[in-house]
């Protein structure tokens, strides 16, 4: 790995972790030693700040522990896909349908920022750049589907105790369970189908780099 290639990553890798660290610290400002515990649940029940989390822990893993398992799946085309799913999704959601209901100033404006444009961008071109290792194979998608199975799952839960809803199009008290879990299958299936792309176009990018002719030597 190259100076270039370690100060790309690690730069992407603190981009990634700044955006839900940021986002926290704000949140915490506001908070009392009471309430803290509570709003710290609700902080890491939004799908935004776990994608990010995962972004920054994958990019960071290979830099800190490069000979761990965490770091050998960071690698990996099936994660990698999986994850540039989950951050793509991320800010196609907020942008289209979260971004006109609130109007962030300041720092919180730049935390969101970072969480839903830059953060995905940049993982994104990172993916386009680097690649993954080994060839990505289909079931990568099904896989992918488990996470966002998890976060529904526990959403649901979860408002069913606290009474907290992330997002508007999840929340049962408003919408009904109908409603609730026709949408999280439908953004189910929108996760594989957005995976799917990803895998796509890293098997091609893997083909056109072994279909590459080697260099003649002299």
């Amino acid at each position: 790995m190259t100076d270039k290639t370690k100060a790309w990553r690690l730069l992407i890798a603190l981009v990634a972790a700044a955006g839900p660290l940021l986002q926290y610290g704000l949140m915490a400002y506001d908070e009392t030693l009471a309430t803290l515990p509570a709003k710290t649940v609700e902080f890491f029940s939004y799908f935004t700040i776990l994608s990010n989390a995962l972004a920054a822990v994958a990019l960071a893993a290979p830099l800190i522990a490069p000979d761990s398992r965490l770091a050998a799946w960071s690698e990996k085309s099936g994660p990698r896909a999986a994850i540039a799913t989950y951050l793509a999704i991320t800010a196609v959601v907020y942008h289209t349908m979260l971004a006109h209901t609130w109007n962030p100033q300041g720092l919180r404006l730049v935390a969101t920022t970072l969480n839903h444009t830059i953060t995905p961008a940049a993982f994104l071109l990172d993916l386009a750049l680097r690649g993954g290792e080994g060839e990505a194979r289909w079931i990568a998608a099904l896989k992918a589907m488990a996470f966002p199975a998890l976060f529904g799952a526990w959403t649901l839960a979860h408002g069913a105790v606290s009474g907290f809803y992330p997002y508007p199009f999840m929340d049962v008290t408003k919408r009904g369970y109908p409603p609730v879990l026709l949408t999280i299958v439908q953004m189910g299936v929108a996760f594989a189908l957005v995976c799917l792309i990803f895998i796509a176009i890293l098997r091609v990018r893997t083909r056109m780099a072994q279909a590459k002719p080697a260099p003649i030597s002299a």
